[in-house]
């Protein structure tokens, strides 16, 4: 009897958080497709959230151009995001990804109240947990963040951080918070 290629080798599904959605924001427009679509959102903190019918916001933006517009560049924004994220998990290095992804929510890690975590870091950035360790200890020994406790970090160097993400200083964050530790 032949065995399977597959007999012995463990399997995981990836998971990859895919856009982070801070205050004010929107998200969920492949929903509005006239196809079945699907996704998940996860709230980090409590808030208001509002869902709308796909039929009715169709049928809204089919009444109101200016709302179809919004739409439209909203989706294009989104869009232009998720490709600007699969870019990176293709072609850069842990450390630079680790280090993009901890400089564009600098305040939603380090902020005066913390929402993201390092448990949920290799998620956002697209690594095993295995490489964001080893990856977080580097930017430690250089002095760019330093671990707090089980799960928080406190950002040491911005300009660091920014360097090494080759961000070059100039964040284009959507979190809206101060990235002080």
């Amino acid at each position: 009897m032949a065995t399977s290629p597959f007999a012995g080798r463990r399997w995981t599904v990836a998971r990859l958080i895919v856009r982070i959605v801070t205050r004010g924001g929107l998200t969920g427009f492949l929903t509005l497709a006239a196809r079945p679509a699907g996704g998940d959102a996860v709230a980090l903190t409590s808030g208001p959230a509002a869902v709308w019918r796909a039929a009715e916001v169709r049928a809204l933006a089919n009444a109101d151009p200016g709302l179809a517009v919004d739409i439209l560049d909203n989706v294009l924004g989104t869009f232009g995001e998720l490709v600007s994220r699969l870019d990176s998990l293709l072609y850069q290095d842990a450390l630079r990804r680790v280090a993009r992804a901890l400089d564009l929510h600098a305040g939603l890690f380090f902020g005066d109240r913390p929402v993201l975590t390092r448990a949920q870091l290799p998620t956002i950035v697209g690594t095993s947990r295995e490489m964001t360790g080893r990856v977080l200890r580097i930017l430690e020994s250089r002095n760019v963040v330093a671990r707090v406790g089980r799960d928080r970090l406190r950002l040491l160097d911005p300009e660091g951080l920014a360097a090494t993400a080759g961000t070059g200083g100039s964040r284009s964050r959507n979190d809206g918070a101060s990235s002080s530790s």
